[in-house]
């Protein structure tokens, strides 16, 4: 069993003070630290970048030697080049204890990478690697959100109520043990979502043989005057507003059968092969989001035709036109094109005249959705 470390090491390495440090917890901090096997260096580092309670939930994050580039290239026997192409595909940067100049690749890491380098023996390279970019930043959000999700629910409110160092370092340990097993746990979750995004894109095919691009119903929602109140909320303030608005608009697009592409700010992108299910998500969306505040309130667009689908999103001028017709709506007003209306048969629309849209030459013949 290691020696303890004294409370004298601690003082002479800068790392305690007892005259300003005994009533925020660090000697209990830094001795179960020691416990854990931390060394003083160690200490020293994660005091020096403002990490010291982060030091054992860093290292249970990402536990393991950080290998360097040779070494892990060697381990798993995929080329250099392909190696290097799929680290960067996946966002991997530098982090603590990387050897200098590299990016500090573990054993597990490695491992993963050997994995989906089979990938190119079904794809192509280039294809195999656009597919990782979409994991590496899918992946990438999901470690942002649950990030921001603990700092503002639980390490600031730990700060505000004056928990100690070791009880704030403790909670970081324990919030990071929930990714012990999380993979896994999403199994479930990953098969469903792929079984329903087949049966979307089986839905919307154009014909037999074509396999780039799909008929869809696209459209966006945004909350006209957000930037202006947004502006005036305290910070809590807008990220409760903008939890509850990211909120809403999922479950009521997901509610009708219809699929949320991404937020962008203010605006909801969603698509649906059935163009009355577009019609629902955006009328129901007009309807939530016109009751969030007296100074914002909804415009939309809708249209339906022919997209490019890739990486999960949704591309070309059916997109570009639903877009556009959100600035040309008034609050209020979902603008949809001849297209969509004679398709949704199932929902009422008005005329609304032919308007010049923004990257189109020809005057663009649109209805307003009568929302119920």
């Amino acid at each position: 069993m290691a020696e303890q470390i004294s409370i004298e090491a601690f003082v002479a390495a800068g790392l305690y003070d007892p005259e300003t440090d005994s009533d925020i917890g660090r000697l209990e901090l830094l001795q179960w630290l020691d416990g854990k096997g931390f060394t003083i260096d160690e200490m020293v580092e994660g005091l020096a970048t403002d990490a010291l309670g982060a030091l054992a939930g860093d290292r249970r994050a990402v536990p393991g030697e950080r290998l360097t580039l040779a070494d892990a290239v060697a381990a798993t026997n995929i080329p250099s080049e392909s190696f290097e192409d799929n680290v960067t595909a996946f966002g991997f940067v530098p982090v603590t204890g990387s050897p200098e100049g590299e990016v500090g690749i573990t054993a597990d890491e490695a491992a993963t990478m050997a994995q989906f380098h089979l990938l190119g023996s079904m794809f192509t390279p280039a294809e195999a690697t656009s597919f990782l970019r979409v994991i590496g930043a899918s992946i990438g959000r999901i470690a942002d959100a649950a990030v921001s999700l603990f700092l503002s629910d639980v390490e600031s409110e730990s700060i505000a109520s004056g928990e100690s160092e070791l009880e704030l370092a403790q909670k970081v340990e324990a919030a990071i043990g929930l990714l012990d097993g999380f993979a896994a746990s999403l199994d479930p979750v990953l098969r469903r979502q792929v079984l329903q995004a087949i049966e979307r894109s089986r839905s919307a095919l154009i014909n037999g043989t074509e396999r780039f691009q799909f008929r869809y119903a696209v459209g966006f929602v945004d909350l006209v005057g957000f930037t202006a109140i947004s502006a005036e909320m305290e910070p809590r303030e807008l990220a409760v507003f903008l939890r509850d608005f990211e909120g809403r608009a999922y479950d009521v697009v997901t509610s009708v059968g219809a699929r949320v592409v991404k937020l962008i700010g203010d605006e909801v992108m969603f698509v649906a092969g059935d163009p009355a299910n577009a019609c629902r998500a955006a009328s129901q969306l007009m309807e939530g989001f016109g009751t969030e505040h007296e100074l914002v309130v909804p415009r939309g667009g809708v249209a339906y035709g022919d997209v490019l689908v890739r990486g999960g999103d949704y591309y070309g001028p059916v997109v570009n036109l639903a877009s556009r017709l959100v600035d040309e709506a008034v609050p209020q007003e979902l603008l949809v094109t001849e297209e969509l209306a004679s398709a949704a048969t199932s929902c009422a629309f008005e005329p609304a005249g032919r308007r010049m849209v923004k990257g189109f030459a020809e005057p663009i013949a649109v209805r307003s959705l009568v929302v119920n």
